[in-house]
């Protein structure tokens, strides 16, 4: 007890009364220090250093952790080779950091030094201080694609490298027993700014017509959505002209009877006839412009009853049937589905739009303001506006009159109606029912998905990069930075323990809080994760990464 300047020390004890227990006074001691039998009390004084930062270690350990699993980097070095770098600082290891930045916080190669540095990634990976800069990373990429300065010609790792890291993940997650491998392809566009680049080329994209683009195409796996490989094509390369890139690159790969899916506007008589050739089976959608193809949609009616239905939770109302009829100079088994809530419509949008424009005409028809057929005409034309093949329109064959006529195209009208929400699916594998095949069909828009990640989480478009070896390797290091993506939400998606309770994105926003402390106690370190909450610990046990966050005390040397 403290009392003026002077601290006076007493007895007590402690004493249990019930479930209670009690402090009593049993003597008076004196003024500390002047007593010989009383003993100082112990003071302590820690020898410790205040940490000088934190640094972010929560989801960059835990992307880490899965890279190493995937052997990401030691592939890469060992298809790549060092080309005079150490190992520290390898292409393979800078590389596989900058997948995980593209994964987590994208960033452009000259922030990217300091991003790296404020996490756990050099400690994790042993990256050297020195040679980690903007400059190390640019010829990372060129270790992947570069062009050969006498020939120049593109030499590209990519493709050895996607296969080699395709090998190692179905090695270490096999099928299930007696399942074969089923693809999805498809192609997406990509905006970029430069003139330069011979890749880059004017064809059909929806956002920014304007500007040149590449074209991106990836084969992913139906079962665990990670990829095959990923192909770039020309600007200017139609959907269905990619197709025969695909057939080839599948050779690379040793599966044997595989199924493959891709959409109708892939689709091609050679395509189909080619893969079949291959021994692949085939699912695919077949465009309604062949005189074939249309009239199988004409002509099959779908029955709205309990049998035909497919039950689909995203997709609407639909109906299926399986028919025999001449397609691609063969006499094929077919699907034909129906969406009820399309066909519905379309329907309302078309007879609104003729009941407009009969209106219109009714009025052109009526006024005299014209003084030629041909302004007559060009009015005429800006009123159909796209519909005209559903309209009779006729002139007198002496141009003095200035008058025409018109009637519906009732043949046009009710073919039109008979191919509302129609759709022709082709499959070789006559096992499937024709409600298997619509949802393998549909089942399919997980690859829109991965484009994208790819184009707007993990910040590639627009590609501003201006040759064509680094928009080759940069485009690699997004399709790196998906695999852990993926790799992570297959862990997640397919482990049955109770205690996996967050979604991959909920897990990695709440690992982005965990961050590592060094505490320097003087003759030792006490290393501390911070912010590691009670259902992050269970779901990083239960992945089987449970020593990522795992407290230490490190005796200096």
């Amino acid at each position: 007890m403290k009392k003026g300047d002077k601290i006076y020390l007493c007895e007590y004890r402690s004493v249990r009364e019930g479930k209670k227990v009690k402090s009593e006074f049993v003597r008076y001691l004196g003024v500390e220090s002047e007593q010989e039998k009383v003993p100082l009390p112990k003071k302590s004084v820690l020898d410790w250093k205040p940490p000088d930062r934190s640094v972010r270690a929560g989801d960059v350990s835990v992307l880490w952790s899965i890279a190493r699993n995937m052997q990401m980097d030691a592939t890469i070095d060992r298809i790549c080779g060092l080309k005079g770098r150490k190992k520290a600082n390898s292409p393979g290891k800078l590389l596989t950091l900058w997948a995980i930045n593209r994964a987590l916080d994208p960033e452009s190669a000259t922030q990217l030094e300091d991003w790296i540095d404020g996490t756990a990634l050099p400690e994790l990976s042993g990256l050297s201080s020195t040679g980690a800069d903007r400059d190390a990373f640019f010829a990372a990429l060129d270790c992947i694609c570069s062009e050969d300065p006498a020939s120049g010609r593109i030499i590209d790792n990519s493709r050895a490298i996607d296969e080699a890291l395709y090998a190692i993940w179905r090695n270490k997650n096999p099928l299930p027993k007696d399942e074969k491998e089923c693809l999805a392809y498809d192609m997406t566009s990509m905006i970029t700014y430069g003139n330069t680049c011979p890749l880059g080329g004017k064809g059909y994209n929806a956002e920014e017509w304007r500007h040149q683009q590449f074209n991106l195409s990836l084969l992913l796996s139906k079962h665990d959505h990670q990829p095959l490989a990923h192909m770039i094509h020309p600007g200017n390369h139609s959907s269905m002209t990619t197709m025969q890139h695909v057939i080839p690159r599948l050779s690379d790969f040793s599966i044997h009877d595989g199924t493959i899916i891709w959409d109708r506007g892939n689709t091609s008589k050679n395509t189909v006839q080619a893969l079949e050739e291959m021994g692949w089976k085939v699912i695919c959608g077949v465009p309604r412009i062949s005189t074939d193809a249309k009239n199988i949609v004409l002509t099959t009616e779908i029955p709205d009853t309990p049998e035909f239905l497919v039950p689909s939770k995203n997709n609407g109302e639909l109906y299926a049937c399986k028919i025999k009829a001449k397609l691609y100079d063969q006499i094929r088994e077919v699907v034909v589905y129906q969406n009820v809530a399309k066909a519905t419509r379309s329907l309302i949008r078309r007879n609104k739009a003729l009941f407009e424009i009969s209106h219109e005409l009714t009025r052109l028809k009526n006024q005299k303001r014209f003084n030629s057929q041909k302004n007559l005409n060009n009015a005429i034309k800006g009123t159909l506006n796209g519909w005209s093949s559903f309209f009779v329109i006729e002139f007198p064959s002496d141009e003095k009159i200035i008058d025409f006529s018109w009637s519906l195209n009732e043949k046009r009208v009710a073919e039109a109606k008979s191919m509302d929400g129609k759709f022709l699916l082709y499959s070789t594998d006559e096992a499937y029912t024709a409600q298997e095949i619509v949802r393998m069909y549909l089942e399919k828009d997980f690859i829109e998905k991965t484009f994208g990640t790819i184009k707007t989480d993990e910040d590639l478009k627009p590609i501003r990069h201006r040759l064509e070896s680094r928009v080759r390797a940069i485009i690699f290091v997004c399709t790196l930075a998906y695999r852990l993506l993926s790799a992570l939400r297959w862990m997640i998606n397919s482990t049955e323990s109770k205690d996996v309770t967050l979604s991959e994105s909920v897990f990695l926003k709440k690992l982005a809080r965990v961050e590592k402390l060094e505490v320097d106690l003087g003759k030792e370190i006490e290393l501390f994760y911070v912010n590691v909450t009670n259902d992050l610990k269970k779901q990083v046990v239960a992945l089987g990464m449970g020593e990522l966050f795992a407290g230490s005390r490190l005796i200096k040397a």
